[in-house]
């Protein structure tokens, strides 16, 4: 029997085969699939939907911030608008609510495109100075138009999604259905990182000059980014409406946004991480109320786990420098494919 050498790296490698993606996408999937067992309430599942919408938004912002380097903390905007715009359109015209969760987050998509041409030229706090504000407007457009959007008693009788006779609104039934969506995102970005507009979008980030030198379209890409992300803030306001059957301004805030970012930073912007990060933040607090006086101690050190974690992954990156090689350089290589 041969016996590896010191310092073999051997054993090391047999637990990532044993740990591949492929495993670990199989054990995410059944603990999903088991979740709703262990949590044994239809409140608490319930609480999971609305942090599987979240997710969504976060996923945007890992496509944004992540990939592009463009820093937002307008996101609450675009999910605001995918939410009225499902809410009014169903309550009022009584289209179905399955052609809205298309075109509510197209239409958000757009207004990500408005804000994504003027500040094509902007960068690091400027950038974040005009998605606040770009919020703010819409923010203060839903309260003051209340013969359209109700004003600050918000759209209540939305009507639910319908499946093959299900009614989606139960806690249950929907927390399946995000689930898939959920993972189809997730599995479509990271293939879009892999991709040939992923390598432009994270060369973009790395260089902008030298990204566009070598020929990347840098004011296309930055408007797609915007787009992208705008689209998934959309979509998830369009399930939230759908979900709950109300909703009002007092949820588009801008504590809300930060809240978002916070969550796609201390997830490493992983395309993987980062929506768990927001499912967990969302869902955490309301397992541990049942602690009382040592609730904040716990949920603070859950987070400050979170904080290192996100610190030695980012650490991890900058060592083995992986996201230098799917920069320019192999921007270079690709467009001659």
């Amino acid at each position: 029997m041969r016996i590896p050498a010191p310092g073999s790296s051997r054993p090391t490698r047999n637990w990532r085969r044993l740990l591949g993606p492929k495993q670990l996408a199989l054990l995410g999937a059944v603990f999903a699939m088991v979740l709703p067992l262990i949590l044994n309430s239809d409140y608490l599942i319930l609480v999971t939907d609305m942090g599987a919408v979240v997710a969504f938004i976060v996923l945007g912002l890992v496509v944004l911030a992540g990939f592009t380097g463009l820093v937002s903390l307008g996101q609450v905007a675009f999910y605001s608008i995918g939410s009225y715009v499902a809410a009014i359109v169903t309550t009022r015209l009584g289209l179905s609510p399955w052609f809205m969760l298309l075109i509510a987050p197209t239409v958000a998509a757009a207004f990500g495109v408005l804000v994504g041409i003027p500040a094509f030229n902007l960068k690091g706090p400027f950038l974040v100075i005009i998605t606040i504000g770009f919020a703010e407007i819409i923010r203060i457009l839903v309260i003051n138009l209340e013969h359209l959007t109700g004003g600050p008693f918000g759209i209540s009788r939305i009507p639910s999604l319908k499946l093959a006779g299900l009614d989606l609104a139960r806690p249950l039934f929907f927390y399946y259905f995000i689930i898939v969506l959920l993972a189809l995102a997730m599995y479509g970005a990271i293939r879009l990182r892999k991709s040939r507009v992923g390598r432009a979008l994270i060369a973009i980030r790395d260089d902008e000059l030298t990204a566009e030198v070598m020929g990347v379209n840098v004011k296309y890409y930055k408007i797609m980014s915007f787009a992208l992300s705008a689209f998934l803030a959309g979509f998830a306001g369009a399930l939230y409406a759908f979900l709950t059957g109300y909703i009002g301004p007092d949820l588009y805030t801008f504590n809300e946004s930060a809240s978002y970012l916070c969550m796609s930073v201390l997830g490493g912007f992983s395309a993987v991480v980062s929506p768990l990060v927001g499912v967990l933040l969302t869902l955490l607090p309301e397992l541990l109320r049942s602690l009382k006086d040592y609730y904040m101690l716990f949920f603070s050190f859950i987070l400050m786990v979170l904080v290192l974690f996100a610190a030695w992954r980012e650490h991890k990156a900058a060592s083995s420098d992986s996201d230098k090689e799917m920069g320019a350089r192999s921007w270079q290589r690709l467009r001659w494919k």
